[in-house]
């Protein structure tokens, strides 16, 4: 041996396959973050459909003349942008490609104007959730409240 040294082969092939075994232990890590990040985003539309689900069922069970605000958020933290509507069976919610369902007490859902109707709210909008008797029935009416 000479005094510059000499480069094995088991050294070659032991230092390829520890680069080979860090990429792929890196890339693993990086999908694994990326799955969190998403799952966060969902999670907290289910929050937002179970906030509004919670206070259809809170006019509801308050009687008539109830009425609960709801404010959403103009974004979620981790998406884009999300969509909410609620109908009598529920709410439903839109973010990523993905949709959500929280359910509420069976009541009739109207517009404004007392028409029955699927609402859809919009992002950054405040509505008012109000608890009306129309011919001994229930009616939940959804609208928006202006500032």
């Amino acid at each position: 041996m000479d005094s510059h040294g000499v480069l094995a082969a088991d050294a070659v092939t032991s230092t390829f396959f520890m680069v080979l075994l860090l990429s792929t232990m890196v890339a693993i890590a990086g999908s694994r973050i990326d799955g969190v990040n998403h799952e966060e985003g969902l999670l907290e539309l289910r929050i937002l459909m179970d906030d509004v689900a919670c206070a259809v069922d809170l006019a509801v069970a308050g009687g008539p003349g109830r009425e609960v605000v709801v404010e959403l958020p103009p974004r979620l933290n981790h998406t884009a942008a999300y969509r909410l509507r609620i109908n009598s069976t529920g709410v439903y919610g839109w973010a990523d490609g993905y949709r959500g369902f929280s359910d509420i007490c069976p009541v009739l859902i109207a517009d404004s104007k007392g028409n029955p109707a699927s609402i859809n709210l919009e992002a950054g909008r405040k509505y008012s959730i109000r608890n009306t008797c129309r011919n001994n029935r229930t009616l939940i009416m959804v609208s928006e409240v202006r500032l």
